[in-house]
């Protein structure tokens, strides 16, 4: 059966028209969108408490979403080539456990990105004027910049942020080459001065060192509190031709779900509104999934971080409570939130030390979690081994997918390609890297920093175009010096390196 969206709202404001849509669907259904521009706001977007790794959830629990699927199965959401403008820092589509969604044919952007960016007009001794997108909103008060956006039905902000004072890593767009920098358009300025409703005046004692043409972007690092689009608790979920020109907060997430498929994904900027970044952070991120994942003719450019991002979580032993119960915690703060072991699952234990094995292979009997403590207690059907005195961290093995990236484009990242870390057969191919600042691909395994497991046992690497001669680095991170079998089983071959 198809249900069509326009039959409960109009395109003007389509944020309780996708919630009556999905009340209606069943099995098999069809949600369809007539070709044309969508608005959803944050003012009538659904809300819950739900932590998203990787983001400083437990700061801000409380998520709004533009479309929320919760315990949905075998149902395709269809844009038919339309467009979804999202009013407000939002996650834009979520999907709670489902099974079966397919998503497809739609544009996801942003009415104003939380990126804020400035591009240099004109240059004049110790003056520069900046040009801002015409959506982004700004005032200028008391030698300062303040960027927002406001509700069209409240005239409330939705958001903001004063001098961009939640930003410690801004990325120089030349073009497609990009750099990270400390360079800012604000914070050095004597005098901050509006001449058009998108243009400033900064007048300077010594001018940052940029170019007329050149655009700084300005993420809100310090403040992840959502991410664009989220996957948590599925399986069997397919995404095919969809353009993101923006997504808030994060990137596009997907935790603890099981054999995903993005076909055709374009991340790339709203270039006819003048914008150069295509996400607040990474494109798509991966978290502690199993099964399949494949990534197939996608492009990748101009994102504010990594552009694929595949890992499993360490989880640090806490306390043994007896010969087969223990307690883990996740460590980083933009960890946790979320059930990480379930019964049945196989997990692993290695030193933080050195990265090397500690016993053998352990099956979880029981875990009990303590989500607003980042911890869980577990109880293996086997006896545990000594982790005190090895200082050991825990990986669900189980949740390690099978990674498959294949007849991708990257493009103009200032940070790495691909970073993949899964002890299951992976394969990167057919690829083409160009204008990446850090290594194209990057493989890890880190149980001293940001926790992102596991090592690498079966990997291929080929037939890919790099932009760089060292476009391969390896660096387990750990306290002290790794052993040298952290990954194992790799594969570099028939590449071009340019």
């Amino acid at each position: 059966m198809e249900i069509k969206v326009t039959d409960y709202c109009t395109a003007k404001n389509a944020s309780v028209g996708i919630k009556e849509a999905l009340k209606h669907a069943k099995d098999g259904d069809i949600i369809s969108f007539e070709k044309g521009t969508y608005h959803f706001y944050k003012d009538y977007s659904e809300k819950r408490n739900y932590h998203m790794t990787n983001t400083d959830s437990f700061a801000y629990p409380q998520k709004y979403f533009a479309i929320l699927i919760e315990d949905k199965k075998g149902i395709t959401i269809d844009g038919n080539g339309s467009v979804f403008v999202i009013h407000g820092d939002i996650c834009a589509l979520a999907l709670i456990r489902c099974s079966g969604i397919k998503l497809k044919n739609f544009t996801i952007k942003y009415n104003s990105p939380t990126n804020f960016e400035m591009t240099v007009k004109s240059k004049l001794r110790n003056k520069i004027i900046y040009s801002i997108p015409e959506s982004t909103c700004f005032f200028v008060k008391s030698n300062s910049i303040t960027f927002f956006e406001q509700s069209p039905f409240t005239k409330k902000n939705y958001y903001s942020y004063k001098n961009n004072s939640q930003c410690y890593c801004n990325v120089i767009h030349r073009g497609d080459n990009v750099f990270r920098s400390i360079i800012s358009p604000i914070k050095t300025a004597l005098k901050i001065k509006r001449i058009s409703n998108t243009e400033v005046e900064c007048t300077y004692i010594i001018p940052p060192k940029l170019k007329i043409g050149d655009t700084v972007a300005m993420s809100r690092n310090y403040h992840r509190d959502s991410c664009g689009l989220f996957f948590w608790e599925c399986d069997n979920i397919s995404s095919e031709n969809i353009t993101v020109n923006y997504m808030h907060g994060f990137g596009w997430l997907s935790q603890m779900c099981e054999n995903l498929s993005f076909d055709s994904i374009m991340f790339t900027p709203d270039k006819e509104r003048e914008y150069v970044t295509s996400s607040f952070a990474d494109c798509i991120h991966i978290c502690g999934c199993k099964g399949n994942v494949k990534i197939n003719n996608c492009l990748f450019e101009h994102p504010h971080d990594d552009g694929i991002n595949v890992h499993g979580a360490f989880l640090r032993f806490r306390e043994k409570l007896d010969s087969n119960t223990a307690v883990f915690e996740f460590v980083h703060k933009q960890q946790g939130g979320y059930r990480c072991f379930y019964e049945g699952d196989k997990v692993l234990f290695y030193s933080r030390i050195d990265l090397s094995r500690i016993g053998g292979e352990y099956t979880v009997k029981e875990a009990v979690d303590d989500i607003d403590n980042k911890l869980v207690t577990v109880t293996f059907n086997e006896a545990l081994p000594d982790m005190q005195s090895k200082k050991a961290v825990a990986e669900n093995i189980t949740y390690n997918p099978r990674v498959t990236i294949t007849n991708c484009t990257f493009n103009a990242i200032p940070t790495r390609g691909i970073l993949c870390t899964t002890t299951e057969q992976s394969e990167i191919c057919n690829n083409t890297f160009t204008n990446l600042v850090m290594p194209d691909i990057f493989i890890s395994c880190d149980c001293k920093d940001w926790y992102e497991s596991g090592p690498c046992k079966s990997m291929k690497i080929h037939h890919n175009s790099f932009s760089q001669k060292n476009p391969v680095k390896f660096e387990p991170i750990c306290i002290g010096k790794p052993v040298s079998n952290v990954h194992e089983n790799i594969d570099i071959y028939d590449n071009k390196i340019d």
